[in-house]
């Protein structure tokens, strides 16, 4: 386990921002799977940078953005799919991983994660290894591809890629039965369309849902054998527009000091990276998270109503208090 100062899981204001001790213990899990990572990356040559606003906190914080909750890192794709190849001789027992592709074929899941599994744990043996953090909790791994040079090939990519991601939107509601019918010919027209164009016939052999999700990793790195030496997370782009990253933000690197308690890979050039993804990304912009803060809050509560069940008293450990002192969360109801 990775050594950390004797304060550093106490309460803590940072940049005019209150820190949980929890967050803290969020954090110091966060950064075992990273060392994990980093091991693992060491023993088999495989590169990998942080990303994202994990590459923000890196440079402006040496650390963790004060109101950031995740860890992101970033691969090339070449590099994604060794790492995966050797994370079943690698993984510890109490480690896991799970992906938005479970069992699927190489070349595998487009996001992978690697965490301590997928519910509460209040076990003496899990609080120990993970600095008292009963949540579950993990860092994701992103991959970025190459994209053609050639305007017309990469339209061409654009689109499939969108297609399929537009299809496994629908496709979800077509699994759980709220799709409506305009959307259904939606679903329909381009589940046609990907079997004409791309000589598929979708079967019933397994989940249409994962036959999507590898069509649209396949997609993502079709042009993986190209020349190109611009690289993307193609989701992302489908989302955020073009970010024109390059491929050495991946193999040119540097290592800084993260949170005082390991050395993290950074791209040397991360000025230029930052910049492209963010813009004036020394500006602090609070939560601008995709999800919730903090990340547990839905586990939080579950914790807390599973005690107030029992008529239980809550451990002090995991309460949380904000900077007046006042319990965050409601641990005990309305009552």
């Amino acid at each position: 386990m990775l050594n950390f100062p004797e304060d550093y899981f106490t309460n803590e204001v940072r940049c005019g921002f209150h820190i949980t001790s929890m967050i803290k213990r969020l954090w110091a899990s966060q950064m075992e799977f990273l060392d994990w990572v980093d091991s693992v990356c060491r023993r088999h040559d495989i590169r990998y940078i942080l990303c994202y606003g994990s590459l923000i906190g890196a440079v402006r914080h040496k650390g963790y953005i004060p109101w950031d909750d995740d860890l992101d890192v970033a691969m090339l794709r070449s590099d994604y799919e060794r790492f995966l190849d050797v994370v079943p001789s690698e993984l510890p027992p109490y480690f896991y991983t799970t992906s938005l592709l479970p069992g699927a074929l190489a070349p595998k899941e487009m996001t992978f994660n690697v965490g301590n599994g997928n519910r509460l744990d209040t076990s003496p043996g899990f609080l120990e290894r993970f600095h008292g953090c009963p949540y579950a909790v993990g860092i994701d791994v992103f991959v970025f591809d190459r994209i053609p040079d050639d305007p017309d090939e990469r339209a061409y990519q654009d689109r499939l890629v969108k297609l399929l991601d537009r299809m496994l939107m629908l496709q979800w509601e077509v699994d759980d039965g709220t799709i409506t019918k305009e959307r259904l010919s939606e679903y329909l027209a381009i589940k046609r369309t990907m079997e004409a164009e791309l000589a598929y016939t979708f079967t019933d052999a397994e989940p249409l849902k994962t036959q999507v999700l590898r069509l649209l990793d396949l997609a993502c790195g079709l042009c993986e054998d190209s020349s190109s030496t611009h690289v993307e997370n193609r989701e992302q782009v489908i989302y955020y527009g073009e970010l024109g990253l390059k491929e050495e933000y991946f193999t040119d690197r540097i290592w800084i000091p993260y949170e005082g308690v390991i050395d993290v890979p950074i791209p040397r050039k991360y000025d230029e990276f930052l910049r492209k993804v963010f813009g004036d990304y020394q500006i602090p912009r609070k939560f601008t998270s995709q999800h919730n803060y903090p990340i547990y809050h839905n586990q939080r509560d579950a914790l807390y109503k599973a005690y107030r069940d029992r008529g239980w008293e809550i451990p002090q450990e995991f309460l949380e208090y904000d900077e007046n002192g006042q319990l965050i969360g409601n641990p005990y109801g309305d009552t």
